[in-house]
C-alpha cells in the first residue's frame, strides 16, 4: 500500500506558526508598547531601549537557525551539542566540582549503555 506524500510540511508549519504568532500579537493586552524591564522596574533609557534591539535580533535569528535545523531532522544532533556545550560550560563556572560532574556523566554513561540483549531485563 502506497503511503500518502506529505506535501509542503514546512509551509504548513510556518503559516500556522504565523498565523499564531499574529493572534498572540494582536490580543495581547499590551500591543504597541516596548517596554524594558531590568529587575522587574520598567527602563525610560533610551539607550537601554536601542542596546536590547540588536540583542532580541540576534536571539531571533539563533532561534531561527536552530528551528531550520531542527525541520531537517538534526534535533539529535542538537540535543548532544547543547548538551557538550553545557558540562563544558559547567566545567568552566565551577572548576572545583568536576568530581560530581564527572559521577554524573558516568551514570549517565551506565544508563543509557546498551547491552547485548535488547529485549530482556
Amino acid at each position: 500500500m502506497p503511503q500518502p506524500h506529505k506535501r509542503h510540511l514546512l509551509t504548513k508549519i510556518i503559516l500556522l506558526g504565523g498565523l499564531f504568532a499574529g493572534l498572540m500579537y494582536f490580543f495581547h493586552p499590551e500591543v504597541g508598547r516596548v517596554s524594558l524591564l531590568i529587575d522587574g522596574q520598567p527602563v525610560a533609557e533610551p539607550l537601554f531601549r536601542l542596546a536590547a534591539i540588536p540583542l532580541l535580533l540576534a536571539v531571533i535569528a539563533v532561534v531561527g537557525v536552530l528551528a531550520v535545523i531542527a525541520l531537517f531532522g538534526a534535533g539529535m544532533l542538537m540535543f548532544f551539542a547543547v548538551l557538550g556545550c553545557s558540562v563544558l560550560g559547567l566545567f568552566l563556572l565551577a572548576p572545583y566540582s568536576w568530581p560530581i560532574l564527572l559521577l554524573f556523566g558516568l551514570m549517565l554513561l551506565a544508563m543509557s549503555w546498551r547491552g547485548g540483549n535488547e529485549g530482556g531485563c
